[in-house]
């Protein structure tokens, strides 16, 4: 079975086309936003196919970007070693393997430098919202989008 996959705009609708005769369709997806995100339908040219469904407000990349964490929730002032690894203009994931004091909704600090000609530093302020093992899936709490290094870096021209 064919997969195909498809964003989901601000309306919670999805626009894709049929992978065997082209029919496009637009439908509305928000009752799977919080349950499934992988459907399979059957077009009208009798096909079934997999619409893997894209929820995300902002394109990541995936990183490998060393930086630094502290705690700001805990009061801690010790940085630690961590590694990026994705990032958007309204979050990142990182990977850290140290002390397990970092608690979902928690406030981090975190710099890091970009791997690109100009290697910009980036010093941001988080708030937790995810954790799986040692990544932690963070937003940014200051407006990231309106900062011109993050821009030109997730979409170089």
């Amino acid at each position: 079975m064919k997969t195909i996959e498809t964003y989901v705009n601000i309306e919670n609708y999805a626009a894709f086309a049929c992978p065997y005769c082209q029919k496009e369709y637009r439908v509305s997806v928000a009752e799977h936003k919080a349950t499934k995100h992988k459907l399979v339908t059957k077009c009208i040219c009798k096909k079934q196919f997999e619409v893997e469904l894209n929820f995300r407000q902002f394109y990541r990349k995936n990183v490998n970007l060393i930086g630094e964490v502290t705690n700001v929730s805990t009061g801690s002032r010790k940085w630690y070693a961590m590694t990026v690894v994705n990032l958007s203009m309204g979050g990142l994931r990182f990977k850290f393997t140290g002390p397990k004091d970092i608690k979902m909704g928690h406030r981090l600090h975190v710099k890091f430098m970009l791997d690109d000609q100009q290697t910009r530093h980036v010093d941001k302020e988080v708030r937790v919202i995810g954790i799986i093992g040692d990544h932690y899936g963070c937003e940014f709490l200051n407006l990231a989008y309106e900062e011109k290094e993050l821009g030109y870096y997730l979409f170089p021209s």
